[in-house]
């Protein structure tokens, strides 16, 4: 009745707000809790299906949160992050490990450094792909990664794929058109 996939990034942001903020933990306790409130005055695992149908499962959760938990859950760890093409790409969480985004390397174009959450404490590490969605390269420094990488890459990109446009100056402001 749950995602699982939707439910651990739940999980994964909560606990990453612990970590940085001293936010409470969402634990088993919490699970439950949210899971018997779900229940209440349901018949059967049909009624179950419709009624956590749509996410009220994780609304549940984010209910039982205190409001200013909520909030700063919502603002310090974001499900997607808004990139200067227009594109919002998802803002993925691991358990142990720094969030990252994965996205297209001419999406980055126009953001001099690294995106950041957390209040600007963290910085997200950044999966650049070519356009056939494979990995170029993997960073937290997207600054540096303009200066000393950028070049290179570019020359290879621009002959393998010659219809995108490759800018000498990745990070200049993005012009319509």
């Amino acid at each position: 009745f749950v995602d699982p996939e939707e439910l651990d990034q739940f999980l994964c942001r909560a606990a990453f707000c612990v970590e940085h903020f001293g936010t409470p933990k969402v634990g088993e306790a919490e699970l439950q809790a949210a899971l018997r409130s779900l229940c209440t005055g349901l018949r059967s695992f049909a009624d179950l299906r419709r009624a956590a149908g749509n996410g009220a499962f994780l609304q549940m959760l984010m209910s039982m949160l205190a409001p200013g938990d909520a909030v700063l859950l919502e603002r310090e760890a974001p499900t997607r992050i808004q990139l200067p093409s227009g594109r919002r790409a998802p803002v993925r969480y691991v358990r142990d490990k720094d969030p990252w985004v994965a996205s297209r390397l001419q999406d980055f174009f126009g953001m001099e450094e690294s995106p950041k959450i957390a209040g600007g404490r963290t910085a997200l590490v950044i999966h650049l792909l070519a356009p056939n969605q494979r990995p170029v390269q993997t960073t937290t420094d997207l600054a540096g990664f303009w200066r000393r990488l950028y070049p290179e890459i570019r020359k290879q990109l621009s002959r393998r794929y010659p219809r995108h446009a490759w800018p000498e100056n990745p990070v200049a402001p993005r012009t319509a058109g």
